[in-house]
């Protein structure tokens, strides 16, 4: 029997509240593989964030603005949620020290309580895959106004590999959260344009080779750097999109 959806907020809930997930595992893997995609990433999203200027913006997640913006980056308003008490404080932490105006709400993004055509902007990062997709993205659509735009970074959960890893390593996550597959995209498109930037495949196999050698240290060396090359080359033939582990996915209000 499938759970209520209350019952997996309160489960999500808990799980940032109480910090009970654990990640250390795959921290060190991490700074291997992705040390040259998260450079990337930031390239993307610098060009992303400019359409956020002047713009009433809301996240969906209470701080990833903070690693988002940049020195240039000043929305007209910035609107932020989250159903953790606890991560909705780590947001208002960084509040004050803003040039422009910041509010938090505690809120559900499965069921956003803003008047229709309230924002320019929703965006959001690792956040979706803990949502009812389908129930979120109406919710997007509804309260963006005519054209409004969508960001969202997301990690993915269609190659095999990942699924195994996943799996195997629990601590990681929430109990239901969903890495977006396929249908997800689907989901999406039927109410947004639909543009995207796969991330990391070859450099997380060249990444724990790199870790090996070099341990956990040495991140910017020539391993690292095939593996991502060898991504950035890949991610743009649409049939091996299923092999890479992160997206950045773009469009307007349909």
């Amino acid at each position: 029997m499938s759970k209520a959806r209350e019952e997996i907020n309160q489960t999500e809930k808990d799980y940032w509240n109480e910090g009970k997930l654990d990640r250390s595992k795959i921290k060190k893997l991490r700074r291997h593989a992705f040390f040259y995609s998260y450079k990337r990433e930031k390239k993307i999203l610098d060009k992303l964030v400019k359409d956020f200027n002047g713009k009433n913006v809301l996240e969906i997640g209470s701080y990833s603005w903070t690693f988002w913006f940049n020195e240039s980056t000043k929305p007209k308003k910035l609107t932020c949620i989250n159903i953790s008490e606890v991560e909705l404080e780590r947001g208002k932490a960084h509040a004050d020290k803003q040039n422009f105006p910041v509010e938090h709400h505690l809120m559900d993004a499965n069921n956003l309580t803003f008047e229709d055509e309230t924002f320019d902007v929703v965006f959001g990062s690792a956040i979706l895959h803990h949502l009812d997709i389908e129930k979120c993205i109406n919710h997007v659509h509804r309260v963006l106004k005519p054209g409004g735009k969508i960001v969202f970074l997301e990690p993915l959960n269609m190659n095999p590999i990942y699924k195994i890893y996943r799996k195997l390593n629990p601590q990681e996550r929430t109990p239901d959260e969903h890495a977006l597959v396929t249908s997800d995209f689907k989901l999406i498109k039927k109410k947004f344009t639909f543009d995207h930037h796969f991330f990391d495949f070859f450099s997380v196999a060249f990444g724990f080779i790199s870790l090996k050698i070099y341990g956990d240290k040495n991140y910017d060396n020539w391993i690292n750097k095939i593996g991502y090359r060898l991504d950035v080359f890949f991610s743009k033939i649409p049939f091996l999109y299923v092999l890479f582990a992160r997206v950045i996915l773009f469009g307007n209000k349909k």
